[in-house]
């Protein structure tokens, strides 16, 4: 096996569960794998240049499936916690309709969990919070700090809402028990 080859596998790893990620809410993952599966034995067969096959394959399955699924990452420096919830709090709203992850202020949060997709949003959780990450959109929520249970609760409220109205203006219709935020 060719190092490119492995090298290739990896790739095309990668690639798949991508592809799943983007697609995953309205095609089977059966229907994402065969498709994948396709264009990889279609590209592999008359490749003379391995290196391009993963990019000819995600061009080919990305045309087929179409559609782009809305991406938001939400950071909040160091209070790695906080970011999860809010993922949690857009997941519970908005299902499978967009994309939602936190970024890792530090790698040593999760070493293996490393973002290089450039998201269509990144939200800031905070004025203070180091603009590190890139997004095709940048939004900063200014979140007051939550010292006290009372003051927490406070929060999760003020952040429920605002993920509402964050859906809202994306057109996406919540999928849990309570009505939309009118803004």
């Amino acid at each position: 096996m060719s190092t490119m080859t492995h090298l290739n596998d990896h790739r095309l790893a990668t690639l798949r569960q991508d592809l799943h990620d983007l697609y995953g809410n309205t095609h089977a993952a059966a229907e994402i794998d065969a498709e994948v599966d396709a264009a990889i034995a279609r590209h592999t067969a008359g490749a003379t240049v391995e290196e391009f096959i993963p990019v000819l394959v995600e061009r080919e399955v990305k045309e087929y499936f179409g559609g782009h699924r809305i991406h938001v990452r939400f950071s909040a420096g160091t209070n790695h916690a906080l970011a999860e919830k809010v993922v949690e709090l857009t997941k519970e709203q908005a299902g499978d309709a967009l994309l939602a992850d936190a970024a890792h202020f530090h790698t040593e949060v999760d070493p293996n969990n490393r973002m290089v997709s450039m998201p269509d949003f990144i939200v800031y959780l905070g004025r203070d919070i180091p603009r590190d990450e890139a997004g095709k959109d940048v939004k900063i929520w200014d979140i007051a700090a939550a010292n006290t249970p009372e003051e927490e609760r406070e929060l999760i409220d003020d952040l429920g809402a605002r993920v509402l109205y964050m859906l809202g203006k994306l057109g996406i219709e919540p999928v849990g028990d309570k009505a939309p935020v009118e803004a």
